[in-house]
């Protein structure tokens, strides 16, 4: 009985489904052709979709043998685009929905969550938008789910951790944010995650570190903390592949790792990973192994253990523990590791010694790169034996010697980087075999001959680094030739000969600079139809003749320097000399103008209106008149030159100078600051002192100026010197302290001498405003005296930040390095650390002087080894905001154990950040503005509460201004273009009655 009851049974459902089925096949039919009635289809793959014809048939539909259901709709890659019908989801016997790779736009529909026996869904490479379905938690079958490579936002719903069956998951590259959540640790049959480049934070969910089935793991390009759990290789045992990089991981990397034997792949760059630089055993499967930008730190022992635990990673093709902390030496055990390498790269961290023997064993390298370390002693000839090699940087190290004659052994050459060593030698003409080099860096070494024409004949180089050295000879005419250079620095050396009239067929040009060589002749005429150039710099040569017109034409110019040269005649008044900001015409006597702007501030003559040669003659001529009235004119000066000097005083600040005053030497600096007396001694700094000079020049003029002379017994005293000059050879803005010429000689030790002469500022620096000697007084300054000083400060930073090219960044802002003139203008002053934020190799090599800045004004991620930032800089401009209106400096006792000023300010509520303020500013601002403001009392203008409320709105909303350029995460940071713009406000805001 209960036999035939089951029969009964199961005819029944069989026949309500056959009926189902029947009844629905004609809307399964009916959904694809509202489907591609809805849809742009530019191939006309969907052409042979007709109602007359069985759906079944039709391209890219697969049915069910029984009913004719759809079952997979498969159309990857057929550009079709439109939005995504919802109408889809009544294909309620579908298995599998591909539609990858085309144009579909819009929100991913509700209704897909409908689709029960969904197995696959996959509808990566398109234009969707909008969030993720939570809806979509309800597919348990399902097996695939992609939507990579879309505009998808918002957050993965928890609901996806119900999708038990799931092997596949992938994400990436979306705009999606917010958490992962924990629940996709329920996902245990995943074996591919993919959620990498979307704005995920928060911490990375252990959980999901123990889906024991998971194979493929990549979660790059997010902003994901955490770290890897203790039996992290025991619970991930089939893990193939970990990508990390890009997020905020840290902690050390546990030994475990070793126990996920079948890793291939391991990417943990840019991190936060610190500790002991890991050993990796027993992964014979290892191919790439990347461990980068982190904060792993090694000596020699454990460089030796380290290498050794790869010895039995045969497969090893990829090895990157670059931009660490690593110390120590490279051991030999370097040559044991895989005859597969293809790229090896330990650049960026503090390793010293030889560089590593045994490198020819490596007959499969590409890419080897060693650069920004201490290593010394020669280059191993045996490189030359990597004849694949496409990338050598070993540039910014101490490397000496001649480099070996190798280069011909290169020809699948594209990059060679070897500047800022101390090679010697020549460079051996075989460079010319490298045809495919398009960078080369020799730079900064004591190369001596002369550049072989082979370089020239490199038609691929787009950028061409031999400053520094000490080559002679000319230019080449091959330089017609390299129609593709881009940049071609050769300054520093002993060039001559006139400069090729060739160089003005290099079309790409947007960098040339050859300063301090022996060019003569005339700069060519056509140099301006380098119509891509940015930067021109011919300064420090024997130039001779006019300026050419034709660089006036020059669009895109941003530097133009033809300083201290022989040129003479009128300068050309249209392009880029209507912008005295882009250009230096310093040191060229016989210059002339009719522009007196440029009379003014560049130093040149005003041209003589109306006078032309007569003849030959005059040749003969004027000079015996010139010498009969030379001799005149001294006599009469040799009698009125004791009145004179009694008549002129040494003026109490600066006086303006025609021009660049003369060389001033050793002697002049010594006799202007009476032999360094104490009385003239304005401060100290991190490399120097700062003394007051009475110059008097000799013009007669004199003026007193301030004069930096380097410690040079410190290291990197000479760096500072350096970074300074470079920082302030091209900038001008009224609120930076000018550097009116520098001295670099011997002292009458026969010692060297440094130092810099600048502008002098009477009131000191803010440090001593803000706290005089007499401590009860308390400081002078009033609310709109900071207020003031504030926006000069935030104005000279903005200007450098966003008006400079390259962008400059300080490192050092501090009230000691913030200068008041006698009016209390402030200037900024002491670029010893600065650098600049330049692509350009050569610039990129100029790293910070130890730490970038000073204590108490660092940013938080100069301490974990960030590089100098725009935004290092709004920190410390921050801080030193805060400092001015609490009157608490930054290194005060109160804080300690992790308290900050800008914590301590940030701590305090939204209505009570009056608390921290310096009170003695509301009582400054009441009084000054009282005497001056008149009206009818009753109305409040003239009130105090009027005042003080209006002294306190002000100071509130500067502390809030220091607060938002204090912010921890640098990207929470405001730019100084930001913080000027409400500086302003609130100085408008407080003066408007």
């Amino acid at each position: 009985m209960i036999y035939n009851i089951r029969h009964i049974l199961l005819l029944f459902f069989l026949l309500h489904n056959f009926h189902d089925i029947l009844c629905n096949n004609d809307t399964d039919k009916d959904v694809l052709l509202s489907f591609k009635s809805q849809v742009s289809d530019p191939k006309n793959v969907l052409s042979g979709w007709s109602s007359d014809s069985n759906h079944c048939t039709w391209y890219g539909v697969t049915c069910s043998k029984v009913g004719k259901r759809v079952q997979s709709l498969t159309l990857p890659g057929l550009a079709l685009s439109g939005k995504l019908p919802a109408r889809l989801s009544n294909l309620t016997y579908l298995h599998s929905l591909d539609l990858s790779n085309n144009y579909f736009h819009g929100q991913i529909p509700l209704e897909f969550g409908h689709l029960l026996l969904l197995n696959v869904i996959e509808l990566p490479y398109n234009n969707l938008s909008g969030t993720l379905p939570p809806q979509l938690g309800n597919l348990h079958r399902l097996q695939i789910l992609d939507f990579s490579v879309n505009n998808l936002t918002g957050k993965i719903p928890p609901s996806f951790g119900n999708l038990s069956s799931l092997k596949k998951f992938s994400l990436a590259r979306n705009g999606l944010g917010g958490e992962i959540p924990t629940e996709l640790g329920n996902l245990h049959n995943l074996s591919t995650l993919q959620l990498s480049e979307n704005n995920f934070s928060g911490e990375f969910p252990s959980s999901i570190f123990n889906i024991s089935s998971l194979v493929f793991l990549s979660v790059t390009s997010n902003n994901l903390s955490g770290k890897l759990t203790q039996n992290f290789g025991t619970d991930l045992p089939n893990i193939e592949n970990l990508f990390l990089a890009s997020n905020r991981f840290e902690g050390v990397i546990p030994n475990s790792i070793s126990n996920a034997s079948h890793l291939q792949y391991i990417d943990l760059a840019h991190n936060k990973f610190h500790g002991s630089i890991p050993l990796f055993h027993n992964l014979k499967n290892l191919t790439k192994l990347i461990l980068g930008n982190n904060f792993f730190t090694s000596t020699t022992s454990l460089n030796s253990k380290f290498f050794e635990s790869l010895r039995n990673s045969t497969m090893l093709q990829i090895l990157m523990i670059n931009d660490n902390h690593l110390t120590g030496g490279l051991p030999s055990s370097v040559a044991n590791l895989s005859g597969n390498l293809q790229q090896f790269c330990v650049a960026n961290n503090l390793l010293a010694g030889t560089l590593p023997q045994g490198m020819e064993k490596f007959k499969n390298l590409i890419s080897l790169s060693f650069e920004n370390n201490s290593f010394t002693g020669e280059l191993p000839s045996e490189i030359g034996a990597l004849h694949n090699l496409e990338r050598l940087a070993i540039y910014s190290n101490r490397l000496s010697g001649e480099i070996p004659d190798i280069f011909g052994n290169f020809t699948n050459m594209f990059f060679l980087a070897m500047g800022n060593n101390q090679f010697s030698g020549r460079i051996y003409p075989s460079i010319g075999q490298c045809k495919r080099l398009t960078f080369l860096d020799l730079g900064m070494n004591r190369l001596g001959g002369s550049i072989p024409e082979e370089i020239f004949q490199l038609s691929g180089l787009t950028a061409l680094y031999l400053e520094g050295n000490s080559l002679h000879g000319s230019l080449p005419h091959e330089v017609k030739i390299m129609t593709q250079l881009e940049t071609m620095v050769l300054s520093g050396n002993q060039l001559s000969g006139n400069i090729s009239k060739e160089i003005e067929g290099l079309s790409s040009l947007k960098w040339l600079l050859m300063a301090g060589n022996k060019f003569n002749g005339s700069i060519p005429t056509n140099l301006g139809n380098l119509a891509s150039l940015e930067t021109l710099d011919l300064s420090s040569n024997n130039l001779t003749g006019p300026i050419p017109q034709s660089l006036e034409k020059l669009q895109y110019i941003q530097t133009l320097n033809l300083s201290f040269n022989h040129l003479e005649g009128e300068v050309p008044m249209k392009g880029v000399f209507m912008n005295l900001t882009k250009f230096d015409l310093r040191g060229n006597n016989q210059l002339c103008s009719l522009n007196k702007e440029i009379v003014q501030n560049l130093g040149v003559l005003l041209c003589v209106v109306g006078k032309k040669k007569r003849n030959s003659l005059l040749h003969i001529i004027l000079p015996v008149v010139g010498a009969t009235a030379l001799f005149i004119s001294m006599l009469v000066v040799f009698c009125t030159i004791k009145k004179k000097r009694k008549e002129t005083k040494i003026s109490a600040s600066l006086t303006p100078l025609r021009g660049l005053p003369q060389n001033i030497s050793y002697a002049d600096i010594l006799i202007a600051t009476n032999n360094f007396a104490a009385e003239n001694l304005i401060g100290k700094g991190g490399f120097g002192s700062v003394y007051k000079g009475a110059f008097r020049f000799s013009t007669g003029e004199t003026a007193t100026l301030a004069v930096k002379v380097l410690d040079l017994q410190q290291s990197k005293a000479s760096q500072s010197f350096s970074s300074e000059c470079q920082a302030l050879k091209n900038v001008r803005h009224r609120n930076l302290v000018k550097v009116i010429t520098s001295c670099s000689s011997l002292d009458y030790k026969g010692e060297e001498f440094k130092a810099l002469v600048m502008e002098f500022m009477p009131n000191g620096n803010l440090d001593v405003s803000l706290y005089p000697e007499d401590v009860e007084s308390g400081s002078s300054l009033t609310l709109l005296q900071r207020l003031n000083i504030a926006i000069d400060v935030a104005s000279a930073m903005d200007y450098l930040h966003h008006d400079c090219n390259p962008p400059v960044v300080h490192c050092d802002m501090k009230p000691a390095n913030v200068l008041l003139d006698e009016n209390m203008v402030a200037h900024v002053a002491d670029f010893g650390l600065a650098r600049f934020l330049s692509q350009s190799t050569s610039e990129m090599q100029s790293s910070t002087l130890g730490l970038k800045g000073s204590i108490g004004y660092i940013a938080p991620e100069y301490g974990l080894g960030a590089k100098a930032s725009t935004r290092g800089d709004v920190y410390s401009f921050g801080i030193l905001l805060l400092e001015m209106f609490t009157a608490k400096r930054p290194t005060d006792e109160i804080f300690k154990e992790g308290l900050s000023l800008s914590k301590f300010v940030s701590a305090m509520d939204e209505n009570e950040v009056l608390k921290v303020a310096d009170r003695s500013l509301i009582v400054d601002y009441e009084y000054s503005t009282q005497s001056s403001i008149t009206g009818d009392q009753s109305s409040g203008i003239g009130s105090n509460t009027h005042w003080i409320r209006k002294a306190e709105e002000c100071i509130a909303g500067v502390i809030r201004v220091g607060l938002c350029c204090t912010a921890q995460e640098p990207k929470d940071r405001w730019s100084m273009r930001e913080a000027i713009t409400k500086l302003q406000a609130i100085k408008h805001s407080m003066l408007a009655l």
